[in-house]
């Protein structure tokens, strides 16, 4: 038998690692850079049988239409053939639609996603937010995942307890930032419907509740008319007197009128003591203030985020990590139980501080 000598075809987790490295050089973070590698990975493997057309599961509640909907200025076709054992599972109704793309790219996606939103944009529309709707394709979304548990975990019963002997206030607190927490994302079998957005904006909800409820157990010490003054010449000193607009915003949020930025930062620090800053800068001071977390939840409540853009929504899920390590410890440092660890060395260093707060911390 002849020896094959043929060159080894690369594996394709081998390839995407490639390209995931590459885009991490030019500037991407690692989750950014594989979700984009994930995402071209899929583009290159359009399937011959659509040709030139992106095809999507179009659901909702609503009965089929009754021939091909053609809508021309989008250049989308609805198929009346009502579909049945579908990944989607819980809408009343699922159909085949046709998309003309420019190309089959990233961008070509991208604007694809958009007549898409606009045709069911319109329906929602007409039927005055009474049905709900939706879109699915193998190319565009993810095939979905998550973690199966079992209810009767064996710590279940001691964090209950930890939770009914908070003070009533401090419970208030802490029951809504478990309910957020809790409610946006989406069920294993529901993985169709994208709930990214949704999940950042409650973390935030979360997050700032879970700021109240440290600074009712820890209460921020009111400056006086002179040490505020005080404070704000040792502030102005520190920059030769000369400050820039972002100066004047942080000495008023942090000094003047310590609202949530200060409520948050006193929060952190009693949380997480010296090691607070860089979740502090994470929170409200990066120079790239697309990228501040805060900022970030604004930019979802103003429809200033292309919920429809793949790479947008991969910068996005990236900042979500870090926001969901400062939520799950916060909880850890309220409520005793086995809480993640911050293990990038680069952001944080855990330290022997993570331990219960208590009202004298």
């Amino acid at each position: 038998m002849m020896a094959d000598n043929s060159p080894k075809q690369p594996k394709l987790s081998d390839l995407m690692l490639e390209r995931a490295r590459e885009l991490r050089g030019g500037g991407f973070d690692w989750v950014q850079a594989w979700g984009k590698a994930w995402l071209e990975q899929r583009i290159s493997q359009w399937p011959s049988s659509w040709g030139d057309d992106l095809q999507i599961l179009v659901y909702g509640d609503f009965d089929p239409p009754k021939t091909d909907l053609h809508i021309e200025p989008l250049c989308i076709t609805v198929h009346p053939e009502k579909l049945e054992n579908t990944v989607i599972r819980s809408a009343t109704c699922v159909l085949k639609a046709t998309v003309k793309i420019e190309e089959k790219s990233v961008d070509g996606l991208v604007d694809a996603a958009r007549r898409i939103n606009v045709l069911l944009g319109a329906y929602t529309l007409a039927e005055w937010g009474n049905s709900a709707c939706g879109w699915w394709s193998s190319v565009t979304h993810e095939t979905g995942g998550g973690v199966g548990t079992v209810l009767a975990h064996e710590h279940l019963h001691s964090i209950i307890d930890e939770i009914l002997q908070l003070p009533k206030p401090v419970r208030q607190k802490v029951d809504a930032a478990l309910y957020w927490v809790r409610e946006p994302r989406n069920l294993l079998m529901d993985f169709y419907r994208s709930d990214l957005l949704r999940i950042y904006a409650a973390y935030w909800n979360a997050f700032e509740c879970l700021v109240e409820a440290v600074n009712l157990l820890s209460p921020q010490p009111k400056l006086s008319t002179w040490k505020k003054q005080q404070l704000i010449d040792e502030f102005v000193s520190q920059r030769s007197a000369k400050l820039t607009s972002g100066d004047v915003q942080e000495c008023y949020q942090e000094i003047v009128n310590p609202g949530l930025v200060g409520k948050a930062s006193h929060a952190l620090r009693v949380c997480f003591g010296a090691d607070a800053e860089t979740y502090i800068i994470e929170c409200f001071r990066l120079a790239n203030r697309r990228d501040r977390l805060y900022d970030i939840r604004n930019a979802i409540s103003h429809g200033e985020v292309d919920a429809e853009h793949p790479e947008e929504l991969l910068r996005i899920e990236s900042r979500l990590q870090r926001l969901w390590m400062i939520v799950w410890r916060m909880f850890g440092r309220v409520i005793p139980f086995s809480a993640p660890v911050d293990s990038n060395p680069t952001v944080y260093k855990p330290t022997e501080k993570d331990t219960k707060l208590n009202s004298s911390a």
